[in-house]
């Protein structure tokens, strides 16, 4: 017996009974205001990502499995940008009469948003086990070896492609369809609500929860590594190391705290409140009459602008590179404005 799908509507048949504002439908005020937010913050995320992609692409002192990985999920963070925030919340995506837009728009909402966070979540847990490996295993991270190569090509790999073929899983094994001319995702009837709350369910474990338990247990792992070596120090050493034990446990503790804390305070209401969404139908009715949910994504976003200053702040290659562009255009500048004083 075929499977049974929600009908797929068309903005023909409406645009045939002359409702073009199907289309043409102005935008509530606040949809302008929500506009105006995600264009201040679509602005925000591409500068330091951009700053730090082309300190790495253009300093080869930095082409290090570390900055390869921090310049890969800010890649990511412009890709979502530019392929999410732009056309979805700035350009407003909306129906049409053109099946590219209409399905763009149904993947947008549904694949492309948990592809990038999940692909900038996996790129942040990444991160956080090349920081493990390399305080761990310092002799076998800092050798050069095809083994580590293979293994840091096949995590990046991961980060991109298994976030992409989860999100078109429901389409692959049939609990969605595309509509080609509406916005909007045909899902099937068999046990429709059973695979709606198993997939959102799944859909915070794997995007958030997941990535969130192996990034802690890995910082923890650095924390605790780095606190057995300020005491061997002191021990080693009983003169003069107490001062610079102590100062390289606590460093360790505000990186874990800065890392950790601010990647849990901005991801976490968003996806507590994905589950809810779910299991809690009467709740979750109040809070979308508050646009509850599109404030905390929005809020999630910002770990987009986080992530590359934090992990740009605490890479010492990575600072000292963006140092070095700000004295070079600093340079720059004040050698056009000497040349031009002497011309004048």
């Amino acid at each position: 017996m075929a499977a049974t799908y929600t009908p797929c509507p068309d903005v023909r048949f409406f645009l045939a009974l002359n409702y073009t504002s199907i289309i043409y439908r102005p935008l509530t005020q606040f949809e302008v205001d929500l506009t105006i937010t995600w264009s201040i913050l679509f602005t925000i995320i591409l500068i330091p990502n951009a700053l730090l992609v082309g300190v790495i692409c253009f300093k080869r002192s930095l082409w290090t499995h570390s900055s390869v990985l921090v310049g890969s999920l800010c890649l990511a963070n412009i890709l979502f940008c530019f392929l999410y925030i732009l056309p979805v919340k700035i350009m407003v995506i909306g129906n049409s009469i053109h099946p590219f837009t209409n399905i763009y728009c149904q993947l947008s909402h549904n694949v492309i948003q948990f592809a990038f966070v999940c692909c900038m979540n996996f790129h942040i847990c990444s991160i956080s086990l090349e920081k493990f490996i390399a305080i761990t295993s310092p002799f076998w991270y800092n050798q050069i070896s095809i083994y580590k190569s293979v293994m840091f090509t096949s995590i990046l790999l991961v980060c991109w492609i298994l976030p992409a073929f989860v999100a078109f899983l429901p389409l692959i094994i049939g609990w969605w369809r595309v509509c080609p001319y509406f916005c909007l995702i045909s899902e099937i009837r068999e046990n429709r609500k059973i695979s709606l709350q198993a997939w959102h369910i799944f859909w915070a474990f794997l995007m958030f929860l997941l990535p969130t338990i192996i990034t802690i247990i890995f910082y923890v792992r650095i924390f605790l590594v780095a606190k057995d070596h300020a005491i061997r120090i002191r021990t080693e050493n009983q003169t003069n190391s107490t001062t610079t034990s102590s100062s390289f446990g606590l460093k360790a503790v505000k990186t874990v705290a800065i890392v950790v804390g601010v990647y849990v305070l901005l991801q976490t209401p968003y996806n507590v409140y994905q589950v809810i969404n779910v299991l809690d139908k009467s709740l979750s009715r109040k809070l979308n009459k508050l646009h509850i949910r599109e404030w905390l994504f929005y809020l999630a976003s910002w770990n987009s602008v986080a992530s590359p200053i934090i992990y740009g702040f605490f890479n010492k290659n990575l600072r000292d590179g963006v140092m070095s562009l700000f004295w070079r255009c600093k340079t720059v500048r004040a050698r056009a404005s000497s040349s031009s004083t002497l011309l004048s």
